[in-house]
């Protein structure tokens, strides 16, 4: 009986053992998500900045380019009247 009381109490200190290590590495996989989250939100963020930088410059480039376009017509309209 004392055996097997022993084996019982060996198997239950085994199986708090095994639980352990897989709460260790639950908490441990816990972090490396949250970790991996607040990057991704870093990142997030600094791509739509990039995205909205990058942005502004085309519409800038379009201004430019529509008045180089306007300013272009202007000396054709000024050639073809002389």
């Amino acid at each position: 009986m004392v055996q097997n009381l022993d084996d019982v109490m060996n198997k239950i200190k085994s199986i708090k053992e095994e639980m352990d290590v897989v709460e260790y590495r639950v908490l441990n996989t816990r972090t490396h998500i949250e970790t991996i989250e607040e990057s991704m939100k870093k990142i997030n963020k600094e791509v739509l900045e990039g995205f909205h930088s990058v942005s502004h410059k085309i519409n800038r480039l379009e201004e430019i380019i529509l008045k180089l376009e306007h300013e272009v017509d202007e000396l054709c309209n000024r050639e073809k009247k002389k």
